[in-house]
């Protein structure tokens, strides 16, 4: 397994490898989310030989359909590029976005996982919270938590 390094980098240096992953084919705005620059998210990048090959958001929200499960982060605009899928950037930046969450005091980490993915969040932990629903700009989702 590579050694992937995983720091924090600015909401700026997530949008090429956002836009090219989760928004192929659409505005370089669409990679822009509300709430990328709140003093609450944290945006971390995976590096591998010094270059960007990951991406991931936290975001300080409620998870929408239990507001109880407060207080709360979701991992965000989490990509990585193909050649790494199933290296290991995956698990570092999940592991970066729940230990900076809990940093914040948060109890509580979710995430609209796309369908593809939603093996892979449920390797880490987390437990679907809904069906699957389609995100116009992005596919078919499904909403995932975890206690932290």
């Amino acid at each position: 397994m590579p050694d992937f390094e995983v720091r924090p980098i600015t909401a700026e240096e997530t949008l090429s490898l956002r836009h090219a992953i989760l928004r192929a084919g659409l505005p370089r705005e669409m990679a822009i989310f509300p709430g990328d620059e709140a003093e609450s998210s944290r945006h971390f990048g995976a590096f591998l030989d010094g270059k960007l090959v990951g991406v991931a958001t936290i975001h300080f929200a409620s998870l929408l359909d239990r507001p109880d499960f407060d207080p709360a982060y979701q991992v965000r605009g989490m990509a990585t590029t193909p050649e790494v899928r199933g290296q290991g950037a995956g698990h570092a930046l999940v592991e970066a976005c729940m230990e900076a969450a809990r940093a914040a005091g948060a109890h509580w980490i979710w995430c609209n996982a796309r369908t593809p993915a939603v093996g892979f969040y449920t390797q880490h932990g987390f437990k679907p919270t809904t069906g699957v629903f389609d995100i116009p700009t992005a596919g078919p989702h499904m909403r995932m938590f975890r206690p932290l």
